[in-house]
């Protein structure tokens, strides 16, 4: 029997001990189940997140790639975890996230001490 599952939440012991900035602690997991095959699972790409078209001077910091980096690396860079390339994307309006800045791009980083709001507010926005 072929079904899909749209629960909006992780499958049962895929995701054990997740951290909070996680993307896939956003972006739901949801699973399909096809009879005599391994489930598979997918992003409920439909959730966006939305920050200001213009970020409020003194909420972030800009930085100038000097070289070819993929989004993790630069949240590596800046967070001290790659789980935050989510927001480096949506900080500085990134439409495909497959493609890594240039070198010479400048980037808006949001401060490390908004972290805390900004997942709080996802998360208010999630139980909507």
């Amino acid at each position: 029997m072929n079904s899909l599952s749209a629960l909006g939440s992780f499958p049962k012991d895929t995701f054990d001990n997740i951290s909070r900035t996680s993307y896939e602690n956003i972006f739901r997991v949801y699973s399909t189940e096809v009879s005599n095959q391994k489930p598979l699972s997918y992003y409920n790409i439909l959730t966006s997140i939305y920050l200001p078209d213009e970020l409020i001077e003194g909420t972030y910091y800009s930085i100038k790639i000097n070289r070819i980096m993929p989004w993790t690396a630069i949240s590596y860079n800046e967070y001290r975890t790659m789980n935050l390339w989510w927001l480096v994307v949506a900080a500085n309006k990134i439409i495909n996230p497959t493609k890594f800045p240039a070198p010479g791009t400048t980037l808006k980083i949001i401060k490390r001490e908004l972290i805390p709001t900004i997942l709080n507010g996802i998360s208010q926005q999630l139980l909507q």
